[in-house]
């Protein structure tokens, strides 16, 4: 028998590097459950935990980083992707970012054509459609 404290959900968790804790990989894991890419089921246990905004390396020459910032590795800005996924995502042009309230794992996605998709936490796809024609 494996005894392990319990995670709250709805706490912020956060890791001064790029590699999230332990405790914040399992909190992103069981908040997201699988890959958060649009119709892919792959479980977030197997997945990387991805940088929604890329994370940027602290400028050795530059200002300190102001205290009250929240880090970049952080519960709301990471997410499950498959390994297939954070390749696609990170090298061909889909943007995508979390919404709802901090224990949703609700996300949008938009493709490189312009189209959104919106992929709720059961796995459920909306598909926006591409974007509205010029005025």
């Amino acid at each position: 028998m494996t005894i392990r404290p319990v995670l709250d959900l709805t706490e912020e968790r956060t890791s001064n590097g790029y590699t999230p804790g332990p405790r914040l990989r399992e909190q992103v894991i069981l908040r997201d459950r699988t890959c958060v890419f649009p119709h892919c089921h792959r479980p977030a246990r197997a997945a990387d935990l991805d940088h929604i905004d890329r994370w940027r390396p602290p400028d050795p020459g530059g200002q300190d980083p102001d205290p009250h910032d929240m880090p970049q590795t952080c519960t709301d800005n990471l997410a499950a992707l498959c390994r297939f996924h954070h390749r696609l995502k990170t090298h061909s042009g889909w943007t995508y970012r979390r919404t709802g309230p901090p224990t949703s794992a609700t996300y949008e996605w938009r493709s490189p054509t312009g189209h959104t998709y919106r992929r709720g936490p059961d796995g459920d796809i909306d598909d926006l459609g591409p974007p509205a024609p010029p005025i």
